[in-house]
């Protein structure tokens, strides 16, 4: 996996993606909806992305919430997945 910096900025920016949209990674894994080993790939999976800084611009426009992810967004199918 290519070096992308912090870690836990991506950790991050995946749990803000998916609260854009309504989801909770937390509640997700407590309720077994997203097993430790999918939660730590989809982090990995946004490390490797590089789109950061589109998702933190986007994320900024998002108050409300959204109804979608953007299609950039390399998490999308499993946050997406995870919708109330």
């Amino acid at each position: 996996m290519q070096d992308c910096g912090s870690l836990s900025r991506h950790f991050w920016l995946t749990r803000g993606m998916a609260r854009t949209i309504g989801v909770n990674m937390s509640e997700a894994l407590r309720d077994g909806k997203l097993s430790l080993a999918e939660y730590s790939h989809a982090i990995a999976t946004c490390c490797a992305c590089g789109q950061s800084a589109r998702c933190i611009e986007w994320m900024s426009y998002q108050g409300a919430g959204a109804a979608a992810l953007p299609e950039f967004c390399a998490v999308k199918p499993v946050i997406e997945a995870l919708r109330p």
